[in-house]
Protein backbone atom coordinates (compact mmCIF):
# COMPACT_ATOMS: atom_id res chain seq x y z
CA UNK A 1 0.00 0.00 0.00
CA UNK A 2 1.18 3.40 -0.80
CA UNK A 3 1.65 6.07 1.96
CA UNK A 4 -1.30 8.42 3.03
CA UNK A 5 -0.20 11.40 1.30
CA UNK A 6 -1.59 13.30 -0.98
CA UNK A 7 0.41 11.49 -3.85
CA UNK A 8 -0.14 8.37 -2.52
CA UNK A 9 -3.91 8.83 -2.41
CA UNK A 10 -3.81 9.87 -5.94
CA UNK A 11 -2.11 7.14 -6.93
CA UNK A 12 -4.68 5.11 -5.52
CA UNK A 13 -7.74 6.84 -7.13
CA UNK A 14 -6.09 6.66 -10.68
CA UNK A 15 -5.68 3.03 -9.93
CA UNK A 16 -9.52 2.66 -8.64
CA UNK A 17 -10.47 4.75 -12.14
CA UNK A 18 -8.33 2.38 -14.30
CA UNK A 19 -8.70 -0.92 -12.83
CA UNK A 20 -12.82 -0.15 -11.80
CA UNK A 21 -13.76 2.26 -14.17
CA UNK A 22 -14.89 4.45 -11.04
CA UNK A 23 -15.74 7.80 -11.58
CA UNK A 24 -13.14 9.93 -10.13
CA UNK A 25 -15.36 12.90 -9.33
CA UNK A 26 -16.94 10.55 -7.06
CA UNK A 27 -13.33 9.29 -5.95
CA UNK A 28 -12.40 12.55 -5.09
CA UNK A 29 -15.41 13.35 -2.98
CA UNK A 30 -15.38 10.24 -1.05
CA UNK A 31 -11.73 10.60 -0.72
CA UNK A 32 -10.61 14.44 0.15
CA UNK A 33 -12.67 14.31 3.46
CA UNK A 34 -9.60 12.23 5.01
CA UNK A 35 -7.41 15.04 4.21
CA UNK A 36 -7.06 17.58 6.51
CA UNK A 37 -5.10 20.18 5.02
CA UNK A 38 -6.76 22.14 2.24
CA UNK A 39 -3.39 22.52 0.20
CA UNK A 40 -3.92 18.25 0.61
CA UNK A 41 -7.11 18.40 -1.36
CA UNK A 42 -6.21 20.85 -3.77
CA UNK A 43 -2.94 19.73 -4.57
CA UNK A 44 -4.47 15.59 -4.78
CA UNK A 45 -7.14 17.08 -7.28
CA UNK A 46 -4.46 18.86 -9.02
CA UNK A 47 -2.63 15.89 -9.32
CA UNK A 48 -5.81 13.64 -10.40
CA UNK A 49 -7.48 15.71 -12.88
CA UNK A 50 -3.87 16.50 -14.70
CA UNK A 51 -2.54 13.36 -14.82
CA UNK A 52 -6.08 11.55 -16.01
CA UNK A 53 -6.13 14.51 -18.95
CA UNK A 54 -3.31 14.52 -19.95
CA UNK A 55 -2.59 10.72 -19.98
CA UNK A 56 -1.76 9.73 -23.33
CA UNK A 57 0.68 11.97 -23.91
CA UNK A 58 2.38 10.93 -20.41
CA UNK A 59 2.27 7.32 -21.45
CA UNK A 60 4.21 8.09 -24.95
CA UNK A 61 6.67 10.45 -23.09
CA UNK A 62 7.12 8.08 -20.84
CA UNK A 63 7.64 4.87 -23.35
CA UNK A 64 10.17 6.75 -24.72
CA UNK A 65 12.36 5.86 -21.68
CA UNK A 66 10.85 2.37 -21.08
CA UNK A 67 12.28 -0.94 -22.18
CA UNK A 68 9.16 -2.74 -21.38
CA UNK A 69 5.25 -1.87 -22.15
CA UNK A 70 3.35 0.26 -19.78
CA UNK A 71 0.88 -2.45 -19.77
CA UNK A 72 3.16 -5.19 -18.05
CA UNK A 73 3.23 -3.15 -15.01
CA UNK A 74 1.08 -2.59 -11.92
CA UNK A 75 -1.55 -0.92 -12.38
CA UNK A 76 0.16 1.62 -9.20
CA UNK A 77 3.06 1.44 -10.78
CA UNK A 78 1.72 2.83 -14.18
CA UNK A 79 -0.24 5.47 -11.66
CA UNK A 80 3.23 6.51 -10.02
CA UNK A 81 5.14 6.68 -13.48
CA UNK A 82 2.21 9.36 -14.86
CA UNK A 83 2.01 11.09 -11.69
CA UNK A 84 5.57 11.90 -11.51
CA UNK A 85 5.99 12.72 -15.25
CA UNK A 86 2.57 14.72 -14.64
CA UNK A 87 5.00 17.15 -12.23
CA UNK A 88 8.00 16.96 -14.22
CA UNK A 89 6.37 18.08 -17.75
CA UNK A 90 3.29 19.95 -16.69
CA UNK A 91 4.18 21.61 -13.45
CA UNK A 92 6.85 24.64 -12.54
CA UNK A 93 6.13 24.90 -8.71
CA UNK A 94 7.13 21.43 -7.79
CA UNK A 95 10.51 21.10 -7.54
CA UNK A 96 11.46 17.80 -10.03
CA UNK A 97 13.92 16.60 -7.55
CA UNK A 98 10.99 16.18 -5.66
CA UNK A 99 8.73 15.19 -7.85
CA UNK A 100 11.22 12.17 -8.79
CA UNK A 101 11.95 11.47 -5.08
CA UNK A 102 8.50 11.43 -3.65
CA UNK A 103 7.92 9.22 -6.84
CA UNK A 104 10.37 6.85 -5.99
CA UNK A 105 8.97 6.55 -2.13
CA UNK A 106 6.30 5.82 -3.41
CA UNK A 107 7.57 3.13 -5.75
CA UNK A 108 8.83 1.32 -2.18
CA UNK A 109 5.71 -0.28 -1.50
CA UNK A 110 6.70 -2.16 -4.70
CA UNK A 111 10.09 -3.29 -4.55
CA UNK A 112 10.79 -4.64 -7.69
CA UNK A 113 10.20 -1.54 -9.46
CA UNK A 114 11.61 1.00 -7.44
CA UNK A 115 14.81 1.04 -9.84
CA UNK A 116 12.55 1.49 -12.66
CA UNK A 117 10.80 4.65 -11.08
CA UNK A 118 13.35 6.10 -10.24
CA UNK A 119 15.49 5.46 -13.41
CA UNK A 120 12.73 6.09 -15.81
CA UNK A 121 11.64 9.17 -14.29
CA UNK A 122 15.09 11.12 -14.16
CA UNK A 123 15.32 10.65 -17.81
CA UNK A 124 12.29 12.51 -18.09
CA UNK A 125 13.73 14.91 -15.87
CA UNK A 126 16.62 15.47 -17.83
CA UNK A 127 14.89 14.95 -21.71
CA UNK A 128 11.94 16.83 -21.06
CA UNK A 129 10.01 17.65 -23.91
CA UNK A 130 13.25 16.67 -26.17
CA UNK A 131 11.67 13.72 -28.01
CA UNK A 132 10.29 13.14 -31.49
CA UNK A 133 6.38 13.37 -32.27
CA UNK A 134 4.57 11.81 -34.98
CA UNK A 135 4.75 14.05 -37.84
CA UNK A 136 2.25 16.54 -37.85
CA UNK A 137 1.90 17.06 -41.59
CA UNK A 138 1.15 13.16 -42.42
CA UNK A 139 -0.13 11.78 -39.30
CA UNK A 140 -2.43 14.99 -38.39
CA UNK A 141 -4.97 12.99 -35.91
CA UNK A 142 -2.04 10.62 -34.48
CA UNK A 143 0.37 13.95 -33.90
CA UNK A 144 -2.69 16.21 -32.35
CA UNK A 145 -3.78 12.78 -29.68
CA UNK A 146 -0.63 12.42 -28.87
CA UNK A 147 0.02 16.29 -28.35
CA UNK A 148 -2.97 16.86 -26.44
CA UNK A 149 -4.51 13.56 -25.17
CA UNK A 150 -7.64 12.88 -26.56
CA UNK A 151 -8.47 9.32 -28.34
CA UNK A 152 -7.65 9.72 -31.63
CA UNK A 153 -11.17 8.43 -32.97
CA UNK A 154 -12.36 11.89 -31.71
CA UNK A 155 -9.38 13.63 -33.50
CA UNK A 156 -10.56 12.59 -37.12
CA UNK A 157 -14.29 13.18 -36.20
CA UNK A 158 -13.44 17.11 -35.40
CA UNK A 159 -10.97 16.94 -38.28
CA UNK A 160 -13.23 16.36 -40.84
CA UNK A 161 -15.92 18.87 -39.22
CA UNK A 162 -13.70 21.52 -38.73
CA UNK A 163 -9.99 21.08 -39.89
CA UNK A 164 -6.73 21.10 -38.59
CA UNK A 165 -6.65 24.80 -36.62
CA UNK A 166 -10.14 24.71 -35.12
CA UNK A 167 -9.29 21.40 -33.78
CA UNK A 168 -5.78 21.89 -32.49
CA UNK A 169 -7.90 25.09 -30.34
CA UNK A 170 -10.43 22.66 -29.03
CA UNK A 171 -8.25 20.35 -28.12
CA UNK A 172 -6.11 23.13 -26.20
CA UNK A 173 -9.19 24.53 -24.36
CA UNK A 174 -10.28 21.00 -23.32
CA UNK A 175 -6.81 20.75 -21.74
CA UNK A 176 -7.21 24.09 -19.80
CA UNK A 177 -8.37 24.08 -16.48
CA UNK A 178 -11.99 24.95 -15.46
CA UNK A 179 -13.27 27.50 -13.94
CA UNK A 180 -15.83 27.56 -11.06
CA UNK A 181 -18.98 28.85 -11.63
CA UNK A 182 -21.79 29.39 -8.94
CA UNK A 183 -25.38 30.76 -9.40
CA UNK A 184 -26.45 33.35 -7.49
CA UNK A 185 -29.70 32.38 -5.82
CA UNK A 186 -32.13 35.23 -6.54
CA UNK A 187 -34.36 34.14 -3.82
CA UNK A 188 -32.28 34.42 -0.88
CA UNK A 189 -29.86 37.26 -2.26
CA UNK A 190 -28.71 39.90 -4.47
CA UNK A 191 -26.14 38.58 -6.70
CA UNK A 192 -23.69 42.03 -5.25
CA UNK A 193 -24.91 40.96 -1.79
CA UNK A 194 -23.40 37.36 -2.54
CA UNK A 195 -20.24 38.81 -3.83
CA UNK A 196 -19.78 41.28 -0.78
CA UNK A 197 -20.80 37.97 1.33
CA UNK A 198 -17.86 35.61 -0.21
CA UNK A 199 -15.12 38.24 -0.15
CA UNK A 200 -15.55 38.58 3.48
CA UNK A 201 -15.31 34.54 3.23
CA UNK A 202 -11.87 35.20 1.48
CA UNK A 203 -12.81 33.54 -1.58
CA UNK A 204 -11.75 35.80 -4.97
CA UNK A 205 -14.90 36.39 -7.06
CA UNK A 206 -15.21 37.92 -10.55
CA UNK A 207 -19.26 38.34 -11.57
CA UNK A 208 -20.17 36.98 -14.79
CA UNK A 209 -21.16 39.45 -18.17
CA UNK A 210 -23.53 36.52 -19.63
CA UNK A 211 -25.76 35.22 -17.03
CA UNK A 212 -26.99 37.73 -14.53
CA UNK A 213 -26.70 35.46 -11.26
CA UNK A 214 -23.16 33.96 -12.19
CA UNK A 215 -20.13 34.40 -10.16
CA UNK A 216 -16.86 32.98 -10.96
CA UNK A 217 -14.93 31.82 -7.77
CA UNK A 218 -11.30 31.05 -6.77
CA UNK A 219 -9.55 30.06 -3.77
CA UNK A 220 -12.41 28.82 -2.27
CA UNK A 221 -11.17 25.45 -0.70
CA UNK A 222 -13.80 23.45 -0.05
CA UNK A 223 -17.32 24.54 -1.40
CA UNK A 224 -20.07 22.55 0.85
CA UNK A 225 -17.80 23.79 4.18
CA UNK A 226 -18.61 27.23 3.35
CA UNK A 227 -21.28 28.99 5.44
CA UNK A 228 -22.79 30.76 2.58
CA UNK A 229 -23.21 27.58 0.72
CA UNK A 230 -24.61 25.58 3.76
CA UNK A 231 -27.12 28.70 3.88
CA UNK A 232 -28.28 27.77 0.36
CA UNK A 233 -27.10 31.28 -1.20
CA UNK A 234 -25.64 29.68 -4.25
CA UNK A 235 -25.23 26.43 -6.41
CA UNK A 236 -22.55 25.55 -8.05
CA UNK A 237 -23.13 25.59 -12.24
CA UNK A 238 -21.34 26.75 -15.52
CA UNK A 239 -22.10 29.51 -16.91
CA UNK A 240 -23.21 27.28 -20.18
CA UNK A 241 -25.82 25.27 -17.85
CA UNK A 242 -27.16 28.55 -16.28
CA UNK A 243 -28.09 29.30 -19.88
CA UNK A 244 -30.91 26.91 -20.26
CA UNK A 245 -33.18 27.78 -18.11
CA UNK A 246 -33.09 31.63 -19.18
CA UNK A 247 -34.06 30.15 -22.72
CA UNK A 248 -36.62 27.94 -21.34
CA UNK A 249 -38.22 31.70 -19.67
CA UNK A 250 -40.70 29.95 -17.33
CA UNK A 251 -43.05 32.42 -15.80
CA UNK A 252 -44.35 32.23 -11.77
CA UNK A 253 -47.15 30.22 -11.77
CA UNK A 254 -46.62 27.68 -15.02
CA UNK A 255 -46.58 24.33 -14.98
CA UNK A 256 -42.79 22.82 -15.91
CA UNK A 257 -41.97 19.66 -16.64
CA UNK A 258 -38.33 18.62 -16.73
CA UNK A 259 -37.94 15.28 -18.29
CA UNK A 260 -34.02 14.04 -17.08
CA UNK A 261 -33.64 16.43 -14.40
CA UNK A 262 -31.10 15.24 -11.90
CA UNK A 263 -28.93 15.73 -9.98
CA UNK A 264 -30.77 19.10 -10.43
CA UNK A 265 -29.15 22.23 -11.20
CA UNK A 266 -31.14 23.44 -13.94
CA UNK A 267 -34.40 22.35 -12.12
CA UNK A 268 -33.63 24.45 -8.98
CA UNK A 269 -32.56 27.40 -11.39
CA UNK A 270 -36.02 26.84 -13.33
CA UNK A 271 -38.33 27.06 -9.68
CA UNK A 272 -35.58 30.29 -9.09
CA UNK A 273 -36.86 32.39 -12.35
CA UNK A 274 -40.39 31.27 -11.21
CA UNK A 275 -40.07 32.77 -7.93
CA UNK A 276 -40.66 29.59 -6.34
CA UNK A 277 -44.45 29.67 -7.54
CA UNK A 278 -46.05 27.21 -9.77
CA UNK A 279 -45.21 23.79 -10.39
CA UNK A 280 -42.31 21.62 -11.81
CA UNK A 281 -42.41 17.67 -12.36
CA UNK A 282 -38.64 16.52 -12.44
CA UNK A 283 -38.37 13.03 -13.83
CA UNK A 284 -35.12 11.34 -13.60
CA UNK A 285 -34.75 7.76 -14.48
CA UNK A 286 -31.66 7.26 -11.42
CA UNK A 287 -34.27 6.83 -8.15
CA UNK A 288 -31.39 7.41 -5.93
CA UNK A 289 -30.15 10.85 -8.05
CA UNK A 290 -34.08 12.50 -7.20
CA UNK A 291 -32.85 12.54 -3.41
CA UNK A 292 -29.78 15.31 -4.86
CA UNK A 293 -32.97 17.65 -6.28
CA UNK A 294 -34.85 17.15 -2.82
CA UNK A 295 -31.51 17.89 -0.63
CA UNK A 296 -30.86 21.11 -2.63
CA UNK A 297 -34.37 22.14 -3.14
CA UNK A 298 -34.28 22.17 0.44
CA UNK A 299 -31.28 23.58 1.03
CA UNK A 300 -31.91 26.75 -1.73
CA UNK A 301 -35.24 27.18 -0.09
CA UNK A 302 -37.61 26.07 -2.96
CA UNK A 303 -40.79 24.61 -2.57
CA UNK A 304 -42.27 24.16 -5.67
CA UNK A 305 -40.16 20.88 -7.26
CA UNK A 306 -41.84 17.63 -7.30
CA UNK A 307 -39.53 14.50 -7.75
CA UNK A 308 -40.61 11.73 -9.88
CA UNK A 309 -39.13 8.27 -10.70
CA UNK A 310 -39.60 7.34 -14.01
CA UNK A 311 -38.12 6.80 -17.49
CA UNK A 312 -38.06 9.71 -19.65
CA UNK A 313 -38.74 7.85 -22.79
CA UNK A 314 -42.37 7.05 -20.95
CA UNK A 315 -42.95 9.80 -18.44
CA UNK A 316 -45.75 7.64 -16.63
CA UNK A 317 -48.69 9.33 -15.58
CA UNK A 318 -47.90 12.29 -17.59
CA UNK A 319 -51.13 13.59 -20.01
CA UNK A 320 -50.30 14.81 -23.55
CA UNK A 321 -50.54 19.08 -23.49
CA UNK A 322 -50.59 19.30 -20.26
CA UNK A 323 -47.05 21.93 -19.78
CA UNK A 324 -46.67 25.33 -20.72
CA UNK A 325 -42.67 24.53 -20.68
CA UNK A 326 -40.82 21.17 -21.33
CA UNK A 327 -37.18 20.58 -20.69
CA UNK A 328 -35.19 17.86 -22.10
CA UNK A 329 -31.66 18.38 -21.02
CA UNK A 330 -31.11 14.99 -22.56
CA UNK A 331 -28.40 11.88 -21.97
CA UNK A 332 -25.31 12.83 -23.92
CA UNK A 333 -21.90 12.21 -24.74
CA UNK A 334 -20.86 15.01 -22.73
CA UNK A 335 -17.87 15.63 -24.97
CA UNK A 336 -18.30 19.34 -24.31
CA UNK A 337 -17.46 19.28 -21.20
CA UNK A 338 -14.18 17.68 -21.51
CA UNK A 339 -12.04 20.39 -19.66
CA UNK A 340 -14.19 19.54 -16.70
CA UNK A 341 -14.49 15.89 -16.44
CA UNK A 342 -10.97 14.40 -17.06
CA UNK A 343 -12.27 10.90 -17.02
CA UNK A 344 -14.67 11.47 -19.80
CA UNK A 345 -12.35 11.19 -22.78
CA UNK A 346 -11.32 7.82 -22.19
CA UNK A 347 -14.80 6.54 -20.82
CA UNK A 348 -16.74 6.96 -24.48
CA UNK A 349 -16.28 5.63 -27.60
CA UNK A 350 -16.78 6.41 -31.28
CA UNK A 351 -19.93 3.74 -30.86
CA UNK A 352 -21.51 6.36 -28.39
CA UNK A 353 -22.32 9.07 -31.43
CA UNK A 354 -24.11 6.23 -33.06
CA UNK A 355 -26.73 4.85 -30.39
CA UNK A 356 -27.67 7.73 -28.19
CA UNK A 357 -29.61 9.73 -30.99
CA UNK A 358 -32.39 7.18 -31.34
CA UNK A 359 -32.18 7.73 -27.50
CA UNK A 360 -32.36 11.43 -27.43
CA UNK A 361 -34.97 11.28 -30.17
CA UNK A 362 -37.42 9.08 -28.59
CA UNK A 363 -36.91 10.83 -25.31
CA UNK A 364 -37.71 14.30 -27.19
CA UNK A 365 -40.84 12.60 -29.28
CA UNK A 366 -42.16 12.17 -25.59
CA UNK A 367 -41.69 14.97 -23.98
CA UNK A 368 -43.00 16.81 -27.38
CA UNK A 369 -46.65 15.09 -26.69
CA UNK A 370 -46.82 16.90 -23.11
CA UNK A 371 -46.24 20.24 -24.30
CA UNK A 372 -49.51 22.43 -24.92
CA UNK A 373 -50.67 24.32 -27.74
CA UNK A 374 -48.62 27.75 -27.59
CA UNK A 375 -46.46 26.34 -25.09
CA UNK A 376 -42.63 25.35 -25.43
CA UNK A 377 -40.34 22.84 -25.76
CA UNK A 378 -36.46 23.24 -24.88
CA UNK A 379 -33.74 20.87 -25.81
CA UNK A 380 -30.77 20.99 -24.67
CA UNK A 381 -27.11 18.64 -24.30
CA UNK A 382 -23.40 18.95 -23.29
CA UNK A 383 -22.45 17.30 -26.60
CA UNK A 384 -20.76 19.21 -29.57
CA UNK A 385 -21.94 16.23 -31.77
CA UNK A 386 -24.32 17.06 -34.42
CA UNK A 387 -25.43 13.78 -34.43
CA UNK A 388 -27.04 14.50 -31.18
CA UNK A 389 -27.93 18.38 -31.63
CA UNK A 390 -28.13 20.13 -35.18
CA UNK A 391 -29.02 16.14 -36.99
CA UNK A 392 -31.29 15.43 -34.01
CA UNK A 393 -33.60 18.63 -34.07
CA UNK A 394 -33.58 18.26 -37.84
CA UNK A 395 -35.09 14.44 -37.66
CA UNK A 396 -37.53 15.63 -34.89
CA UNK A 397 -39.10 19.15 -36.61
CA UNK A 398 -39.41 16.68 -40.16
CA UNK A 399 -41.62 14.48 -38.52
CA UNK A 400 -43.32 17.62 -35.84
CA UNK A 401 -44.37 20.49 -38.20
CA UNK A 402 -46.27 21.60 -35.25
CA UNK A 403 -43.31 22.99 -33.48
CA UNK A 404 -42.08 26.23 -35.44
CA UNK A 405 -38.95 27.97 -34.05
CA UNK A 406 -38.36 29.94 -31.46
CA UNK A 407 -35.54 32.95 -32.37
CA UNK A 408 -33.21 32.37 -29.27
CA UNK A 409 -31.59 35.84 -29.48
CA UNK A 410 -35.01 36.94 -27.57
CA UNK A 411 -34.24 35.30 -24.51
CA UNK A 412 -30.90 35.22 -24.12
CA UNK A 413 -29.26 37.32 -22.15
CA UNK A 414 -26.57 38.38 -23.49
CA UNK A 415 -25.92 39.75 -26.75
CA UNK A 416 -25.02 37.21 -29.96
CA UNK A 417 -22.11 38.76 -31.88
CA UNK A 418 -20.45 35.78 -34.10
CA UNK A 419 -22.73 36.07 -37.51
CA UNK A 420 -22.77 31.98 -37.10
CA UNK A 421 -24.27 32.26 -33.89
CA UNK A 422 -26.83 35.24 -35.07
CA UNK A 423 -27.95 32.80 -37.58
CA UNK A 424 -28.11 29.84 -35.54
CA UNK A 425 -30.62 31.18 -32.84
CA UNK A 426 -32.63 32.53 -35.38
CA UNK A 427 -33.53 29.20 -36.45
CA UNK A 428 -34.03 28.14 -32.86
CA UNK A 429 -30.39 26.55 -31.85
CA UNK A 430 -27.51 27.86 -30.31
CA UNK A 431 -24.31 25.33 -30.26
CA UNK A 432 -21.57 26.59 -27.77
CA UNK A 433 -18.22 25.43 -28.22
CA UNK A 434 -15.45 26.08 -25.29
CA UNK A 435 -12.89 27.27 -27.62
CA UNK A 436 -14.99 30.16 -29.22
CA UNK A 437 -17.32 30.97 -26.24
CA UNK A 438 -14.66 29.88 -23.77
CA UNK A 439 -17.90 28.16 -21.99
CA UNK A 440 -18.60 24.47 -21.78
CA UNK A 441 -19.65 23.10 -24.72
CA UNK A 442 -23.45 23.31 -24.95
CA UNK A 443 -25.98 22.92 -27.62
CA UNK A 444 -29.81 24.73 -27.00
CA UNK A 445 -32.82 24.44 -29.42
CA UNK A 446 -36.24 26.37 -28.75
CA UNK A 447 -39.65 25.10 -30.63
CA UNK A 448 -43.04 26.14 -29.81
CA UNK A 449 -46.17 24.35 -30.24
CA UNK A 450 -48.42 26.37 -33.06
Amino acid sequence: MTKETARGMAVRILTRAEVEGAYVNLLLQKNLAKLADSRDRRFVTFLVNGTLKHRLTLDYALRMHLSKPMSSLPHEVRAILRIGAFQLLYVDNVPPAVAVNESVELAKSFPKFTGLVNGVLRKVMNKAWDFPWPDAKRETARYLSVRYSHPEWMIQHWLKRWGREETEALCQANNESAPTWIRTNTLKISREDLRARLIREGITVDPGIRIPESIRIQHFGAVDRLESFRQGLFMVQDESSQLVAHVVDPKPGQRVLDTCSAPGGKTTHLAQLMQNEGEIMAFDIHEQKLELINQSAQRLGITIIKPQFGDARDLPGVKPGSYQRVLVDAPCSGLGVLRRRADLRWRKEEQDLKDLPLLQLTILERAASCVEVGGDIIYSTCTIEPEENFDLVKTFRSAHPEFEAVNLADDLPFTLEDPRDIQQARKGMLQLLPHRHNMDGFFIAKFRRR
